[in-house]
């Protein structure tokens, strides 16, 4: 109503309305660019935040590798959690939601950290204090879009007990591992210590969208 009035008092006052009409789309233009210049500002922000989040992670397994011994040299945010190392890493756009504690990782290669963190549907894959690669993923899905240009696809797992399936959804192999134990009260660290009658490991590969976004 207030936009009208003011349209009518404009009229009034000698501007034609292909004038005024000319003046909103300016004005809704120039806000456009203002939202959007917003919200880019908001991701690049995000995405800072990521990386700085990827460079403490790295920083953190350098404190605590001596106290948990892996042969492959491959330090996931897992591992540290359950040995109740105090890591905490959220993602950049959401506080509340914590980074993946599966898919984020640090290998240690001579003296170089190479670090995957994966915070909400943020990934970022780089070296301790040089540049990352940051990629938007998607959820998992059982078939890839006709027209999809990039992605990944990964094997998951879940278990049937009796012939039923005992999770609604499939999982990366260490998380799988921790659900079974979890599920079943053992301690196994392996797929091929799954064993037991009516008991059946089973996988199937789901795709996602992996859209790379910049490197900073």
């Amino acid at each position: 109503m207030k936009i009208l009035t003011k349209f009518k008092g404009l009229t009034n006052r000698g501007f034609g309305k292909v004038e005024v009409m000319v003046m909103l789309c300016a004005l809704l233009v120039l806000l456009a660019f203002g939202v959007k210049s917003l919200s880019d500002n908001q991701d690049s922000s995000n995405i800072s935040m990521l990386k700085r989040q990827a460079d403490n992670f790295a920083y953190k397994v350098g404190i605590y590798k001596d106290m948990y011994i892996r042969d492959d040299n491959i330090y996931y945010l897992d591992y540290l959690l359950d040995a109740s190392y105090a890591i905490e890493l959220t993602s950049p756009t959401d506080s509340n939601v914590k980074c993946n504690r599966y898919e984020s990782y640090v290998k240690i290669t001579n003296a170089s950290k190479q670090v995957t963190l994966k915070c909400g549907n943020y990934l970022a894959v780089g070296y301790e204090g040089g540049n990352y690669s940051i990629y938007e993923l998607s959820e998992w899905m059982n078939d890839a879009p006709n027209d999809s240009i990039s992605g990944e696809i990964k094997i998951l797992y879940n278990y049937t007990k009796d012939g039923k399936e005992m999770s609604n959804s499939y999982m990366l192999e260490n998380e799988f591992i921790d659900f079974y134990n979890s599920k079943e009260g053992t301690s196994v660290s392996s797929l091929s210590e799954i064993v037991g009658d009516g008991i059946e490991v089973i996988s199937k590969g789901l795709y996602r969208e992996k859209t790379f976004l910049k490197e900073i």
